[in-house]
């Protein structure tokens, strides 16, 4: 009998154990959400967060947005704003909604075909088209089919492999503010900057320029910016 209640004194109160295993799951937790943080605090190099836009860039289906474009050339400015839809992995659509040919629209299908149709009393005339066409470039023959966030990354990583080149991080006023990345490279005796402006919240680009030493000759802004909206390939077929 004595035997007995020594060991039933022993067994441990379930009630006890249970606690006990609550809170070395809290502790764990705490130690995780710790190292997060942590991580989430260090500061990122510029190469960093061109890397994970450009990955998240990967991985979205398509995207729509509202590019708002300038490019300067000399005393001459051009302006004007694109309603932009683009598809992975490149299929894109635009339409004019503010400047020269206003009403204009451009795609390129799944087969990477370009075409496009005029605003107004010709926009039932579709034709094809070259990507150096004329009609789809900027008064400094930059084309209106690199408005994707693809081809800025690709063109960042070409200006890295310039002889020179310096890639920076400007200073952030808080830590939801966005990040620049500035690449900077001589060519043909004039400093070259490009600037890539990244949401710090969805990591896409939402703007873009290039100074040519200290004037801005090439500037983009994407606004209303729309992820993953499920958008048809036959969006992308005049």
């Amino acid at each position: 009998m004595r035997y007995l209640l020594r060991t039933r004194r022993l067994r441990p109160n379930p009630p006890v154990l249970l606690l006990k295993h609550l809170w070395l799951f809290l502790a764990l937790v705490l130690l995780v959400l710790a190292g997060m943080r942590a991580r989430a605090a260090e500061p990122l190099a510029p190469e960093g967060v061109m890397e994970r836009g450009e990955k998240q860039f990967r991985s979205l289906e398509d995207y729509q947005c509202v590019a708002e474009v300038q490019s300067n050339l000399g005393k001459r400015v051009e302006t004007g704003a694109v309603e932009f839809t683009f598809k992975q992995p490149r299929m894109l659509r635009l339409k004019v909604i503010r400047g020269k040919r206003k009403g204009s629209e451009v795609a390129v299908d799944s087969r990477g075909q370009i075409r496009g149709r005029q605003g107004g009393l010709f926009k039932s005339i579709v034709k094809r088209m070259k990507a150096d066409d004329p009609r789809l470039l900027t008064i400094r023959g930059t084309s209106m089919m690199s408005l994707d966030w693809g081809s800025f990354f690709a063109k960042y990583h070409a200006g890295t492999r310039a002889p020179g080149a310096r890639v920076t991080l400007a200073p952030r006023a808080d830590p939801d503010s966005p990040y620049e990345v500035v690449l900077t490279y001589p060519r043909l005796g004039r400093s070259i900057r490009e600037v890539y402006t990244l949401d710090s919240d969805r990591w896409i680009i939402i703007e873009g320029a290039v100074y040519e030493d200290a004037a801005r000759v090439e500037h983009v802004v994407f606004r209303d910016v729309k992820l993953n909206t499920g958008v048809a390939d036959a969006r992308f077929r005049l």
